[in-house]
C-alpha cells in the first residue's frame, strides 16, 4: 500500500517561514491600507485527471461563493509539486503561498481545509497559519492583519451526520443489490476515530453503508469481516477522500493483487468501482464551503 508524508516537520516550518517572508516583510501592512481579502484552498493534491477535476471544481465552488475575492491553491505533497513541476505547471505548499498573498499586499486570508480529519496533515497546516497570525500581531507592521482556518470536513456532530445523509442520497440505491464502502486514508493519529464514528453514524442509515481505511481502522480485514457477516455478494467502492488519486487508483481500484478490488474479488465478491473524490460531490462540496464562509468570518 501507498504511504506519502506530506508537509515538512513542524519544527522546520517557523525557520523556514521566517526565510519565505524574508523580503515580504519588509512591506508595510499598515491598518489604514484598505482591506484586501483573498481565499487559499489547501490540497494535499493530485496529478491525475479525476483527481484535478474535484479539486477544479471545488476550486469553482469558492470562486461562486466568494465573488471578486482573490483565491489560489496550494498542495502539500511534495512529490506531487515535483512531478506537475516537470510538466511546466507550478503549484506553491501552503507556507509559500500565504507568504506571496502577504507579499501581494493582501490583507486577510480565509484558508480552506481540504482534510476529512483533523489529523497530522491538518495539525500541520494548522502550525504554519499560527506562525503567520502570530506574525500579525506585531501592530499590523508584519503578517495579515486576519487569518483563519476552516474546520476539517469531520468536526462536528453535525458534520458526521450530514456527510452520513449526503453520501446515503448519492450512493443509497445502490444498496438495493449490495454494500457500499467508503475508503479513507487512514492513520496513526488519534483522529482516526473519525472513521469509526463515521461508521456509527452511518449504521443508523444502513448496515451496508461502511468504512474502510487503507492505514488505519476500520482495516481491509475489518471490512472483510463485516461484508461477510451481511452475507452481500456485490460491493461498490467509492474513495473517501477529496480526490480520487493514486489511493483511490492503485490502492482500491489497481489491478495489482493487493488492492481492494482484486482481493474482494477474489474472494467472490462482485466488485464495483467509483473513481470520483468527495470535491466532485455538490452536497460534499456544501459542507467544506459552510467551513470556510465560518473562517471567513474570523479572518475577514
Amino acid at each position: 500500500m501507498t504511504k506519502i508524508r506530506t508537509l515538512a516537520p513542524v519544527w522546520a516550518l517557523a525557520l523556514t517561514l521566517l526565510f519565505a517572508l524574508g523580503g515580504a516583510c519588509m512591506a508595510s501592512s499598515s491598518k489604514e491600507t484598505p482591506a484586501k481579502p483573498a481565499v487559499l484552498l489547501v490540497s494535499f493534491g493530485s496529478s491525475m485527471p479525476e483527481g484535478q477535476a474535484a479539486i477544479a471544481a471545488t476550486l469553482d465552488s469558492v470562486k461562486q461563493a466568494f465573488p471578486g475575492t482573490e483565491v489560489r491553491v496550494a498542495y502539500t505533497s511534495r512529490i506531487i509539486m515535483r512531478k506537475l513541476a516537470k510538466q511546466g505547471q507550478i503549484i506553491d505548499d501552503p507556507l509559500v503561498a500565504l507568504a506571496k498573498l502577504h507579499a501581494d499586499g493582501f490583507t486577510h486570508v480565509a484558508i480552506l481545509s481540504t482534510h476529512v480529519i483533523p489529523g497530522e496533515e491538518y495539525e500541520d497546516l494548522g502550525a504554519i497559519v499560527r506562525c503567520f497570525d502570530q506574525l500579525g500581531r506585531d501592530e499590523g507592521k508584519t503578517g495579515f492583519r486576519g487569518i483563519a482556518l476552516s474546520r476539517p470536513l469531520l468536526w462536528s456532530d453535525e458534520d458526521f451526520d450530514r456527510l452520513a445523509a449526503a453520501l446515503n442520497r448519492t450512493y443509497g440505491k445502490r444498496l438495493q443489490d449490495g454494500a457500499v464502502v467508503f475508503m479513507g486514508h487512514g492513520t496513526p493519529h488519534p483522529a482516526n476515530g473519525a472513521y469509526s464514528r463515521l461508521q456509527t453514524v452511518l449504521n443508523r442509515i444502513s448496515p451496508k453503508l461502511l468504512v474502510g481505511t487503507v492505514e488505519g481502522t476500520p482495516s481491509f480485514d475489518d471490512l472483510v469481516a463485516r461484508l461477510q457477516a451481511l452475507g452481500v455478494r456485490r460491493v461498490t467502492l467509492v474513495p473517501a477522500m477529496l480526490v480520487a488519486g493514486d489511493h483511490a487508483h492503485n490502492d482500491m481500484a489497481g489491478p495489482e493483487e493487493d488492492s481492494w478490488k482484486s482481493q474482494l474479488t477474489k474472494m467472490g465478491f462482485r466488485v464495483d468501482t467509483v473513481l470520483q473524490g468527495f470535491g466532485q460531490n455538490p452536497e460534499v462540496r456544501a459542507l467544506m464551503l459552510e467551513h470556510l464562509k465560518e473562517a471567513a468570518k474570523k479572518a475577514f
